[in-house]
């Protein structure tokens, strides 16, 4: 019998057993946030003057081995959102305008890793199209600069997109405009100084079929 223990518990020493954490994203923006985790995607909305938006994902730690407890597990994690960006920050901790969208989180047993999706980076533009019609070329341009720039040629009937713009401020103050052509070479434009979009500020195009 004593020969069957010795033999068990080395057995269980080197298998050790599987942990868990948990990943909690808090969005404190005012706008939706995007992530991906092992897979799967997740949106999370804007916030609210009274409520904080968040997902918790319990996620694999790694092995725990009898009383001893690894560092933990990296996990990849794909996160962006409607006027928010992670960027790497200097050693104050002062965001340096690299931005990223990927980037590692380390997952260690019976803790949650908190991230919070704040300050915002960006303002944005964004579009739900139920205009009947596919948008074939969607552009802007500024106050200050009326050259055209492209942001997307595909936005079909039924979806919805965004995209990030720099953001005014008082001591540079300008406004958007924003120019739709539709697959069947109608244009509509939107915008002006009602565009004047301030940091974590959005402008939004509701078409909706025969307005």
């Amino acid at each position: 019998m004593k020969k069957i223990i010795l033999t068990i518990i080395p057995i269980l020493i080197f298998l050790g057993c599987s942990t868990e954490g948990d990943l909690k994203i808090i969005n404190k923006t005012n706008h939706n946030i995007y992530f991906t985790v092992k897979g799967t995607d997740y949106i999370l909305e804007g916030a609210t003057r009274t409520d904080y938006p968040s997902k918790t994902i319990t996620l694999d730690s790694g092995k725990k081995f009898l009383f001893f407890e690894g560092d933990g597990k990296k996990v990849n994690l794909l996160l962006e959102g409607e006027t928010f960006m992670m960027q790497h920050a200097d050693n104050n901790g002062v965001g340096t305008g690299e931005f990223v969208t990927e980037t590692e989180v380390t997952i260690k047993p019976d803790e949650t890793t908190k991230i919070y999706t704040w300050p915002a980076t960006h303002a944005s533009v964004k579009v739900i199209n139920n205009s009947g019609k596919d948008i074939v070329n969607f552009f802007y341009y500024t106050s200050y600069d009326q050259t055209l720039v492209f942001m997307t040629d595909d936005i079909p009937d039924g979806e919805t997109y965004y995209y990030r713009l720099n953001y005014a401020t008082n001591q540079d103050w300008f406004y958007y405009w924003f120019k739709i052509v539709y697959d069947d070479f109608t244009e509509q434009t939107f915008g002006g100084t009602d565009a004047a979009l301030y940091l974590d500020e959005q402008f939004l195009i509701d078409l909706v079929m025969g307005e």
